[in-house]
């Protein structure tokens, strides 16, 4: 029998905001999306959850306590990153900080190229390793042909990059990460973050990953996370009927059938 100790089953919030309780009973152990109005409460308690399993206290101005399965799993949040596109600031945007902590060495052995370094320290996990990277970038290379791109790795910076398809050899030409589309970031931040859970039971949260994205990506998407691991479990908030497209209506959940009586 599965462990269910993998998923989060259930989750209750006493008191959100000072003015209702939500009591979230079967949790599906592979998707779930909440959606609502504006302002009803999907992105907070995304948060609740978030912070419930990084062993953060709640605030009493958001709840007054929060409870849900005990599990042993990871579990993560990727939040909407929604830059607004006249901003005049010259730091890299949120967007962009998470894409190169995921892809490039962060010290933490979490990214792609912490991934790839361990074809030379595990020998015998090489094969395999390259299998999945190689069905990896089918994956996204099917996205991107889109906008005429394909992934790779530079040889010179053994990084990832992306390759213009209408560059012919010797002479390709790369187009690094920071300068892909808002869009091409966060399709690809999610992907990279799914892949690199290597098929694990895991548990990812996500907060409108619809922005930025075209219609067509919204639409696959959750077929494409589950294609990559099938044991993640996924919870996610959205406005956009485009995600839950495709066969995902089943998965959706209304805040306000979570309410309960104080």
């Amino acid at each position: 029998m599965e462990d269910k100790s993998k998923y989060i089953r259930q989750f209750q919030v006493q008191r959100m905001w000072g003015r209702f309780n939500l009591q979230w009973n079967d949790i599906r152990e592979d998707v779930n999306i909440l959606v609502g109005i504006n302002g009803c409460g999907k992105t907070t308690l995304l948060n609740l959850i978030a912070d419930y399993y990084a062993g953060l206290k709640v605030k009493k101005s958001i709840a007054e306590a929060v409870s849900g399965t005990e599990i042993n799993v990871p579990v993560t949040y990727l939040r909407s990153f929604d830059v607004p596109a006249n901003s005049k600031k010259k730091t890299e945007s949120m967007l962009l900080q998470e894409l190169k902590h995921i892809i490039l060495q962060n010290g933490e052995g979490t990214s792609f190229f912490d991934y790839r370094m361990k074809m030379l320290n595990y020998p015998e996990q090489a094969d395999l390793i390259r299998q999945r990277i190689e069905a990896f970038f089918k994956v996204v290379n099917k996205l991107f042909d889109e906008t005429g791109k394909s992934i790779a790795i530079d040889p010179k910076s053994n990084s990832l990059v992306f390759v213009l398809n209408e560059s012919k050899e010797p002479k390709k030409e790369y187009v690094e990460i920071d300068k892909l589309s808002s869009g091409e970031k966060q399709i690809l931040l999610i992907l990279t973050t799914v892949f690199l859970q290597e098929e694990k039971p895991w548990v990812l949260l996500m907060d409108e990953p619809e922005i930025s994205l075209h219609i067509s990506w919204q639409d696959c998407l959750v077929g494409l996370i589950r294609q990559l691991n099938p044991n993640c479990q996924l919870i996610l908030t959205t406005h956009s009927p485009n995600i839950f497209a495709n066969g995902w209506e089943d998965k959706i959940v209304f805040i306000q059938d979570l309410v309960v009586a104080s």
